[in-house]
């Protein structure tokens, strides 16, 4: 019986520290560690990822000569604040920042105001980054991205609210050399009501893929992208 005791408060115990264990983003992001970084830009509520996978066949196979082909699309709420702040956070853990002397880190945060102050007050900015294994795929996919335009694009990738079903798109950005990806631009406001807000569960982010040719349909939760007291997305 007083192991049964002490087995059942282990277990309170261990419940309890779980539930008052806050999200690494709940600190100063200028404290993230490497891996949440990297948790933050490919699975948090701001960044979600799907994989495609195929057999490959006759003589065509992965870069490594692998049989397995996969094609991984990530989409990122770049709008979101946490999620701009996380790739300033990897720019610092490159250039050492926690290193630097107080000028050099004044220069540091200069630099990289613009980005954390981004204006996304009237836009959602979705980011849409790629990783294949299939060397071809790989080429036609960088094309695509970098050829694409809005008016092309505006029958295959929508934002889809709750209130206000399919959001189109109004603007595209080829990826650039910062490595964010290609970026997709939708009204934060429609018919004067905004697309996503704490009133709806959810916001989905549908694409028709290019090259692989699948639909992505990927759903991001309200009550998860609280950031600051507030929805960030």
């Amino acid at each position: 019986m007083a192991l049964r005791r002490v087995m059942l408060l282990f277990v309170l115990l261990s419940s309890a520290s779980l539930l008052l264990a806050k999200d690494f983003w709940e600190q100063p992001f200028d404290k993230w560690k490497r891996e949440e970084v990297l948790r933050m830009l490919s699975d948090s509520p701001w960044s979600q990822n799907q994989t495609f996978n195929q057999i490959a066949g006759g003589i065509n196979s992965g870069a490594a000569g692998e049989k397995e082909l996969y094609y991984r699309f990530t989409v990122r709420f770049f709008s979101g604040r946490p999620v701009r702040e996380a790739y300033v956070r990897m720019a610092q853990l490159m250039n050492n920042y926690d290193q630097m002397a107080p000028e050099q880190r004044q220069e540091f945060d200069t630099r990289f105001k613009r980005a954390l102050d981004l204006d996304v007050a009237d836009r959602v900015i979705v980011a849409v980054d790629y990783a294949t294994n299939d060397p071809n795929a790989e080429r036609e996919l960088r094309t695509f991205f970098q050829m694409a335009t809005a008016d092309l694009l505006k029958q295959r990738v929508y934002l889809i609210s709750q209130r206000l079903g399919r959001v189109e798109l109004r603007e595209y950005f080829p990826p650039s050399a910062d490595g964010t990806g290609a970026k997709f631009i939708f009204p934060r406001v429609v018919n004067g009501q905004p697309v996503f807000g704490p009133q709806d569960k959810e916001i989905r982010f549908d694409f028709f893929t290019p090259v692989v040719n699948q639909r992505m349909f990927l759903t991001f939760k309200s009550a998860k992208m609280t950031y600051r007291d507030g929805l960030s997305y």
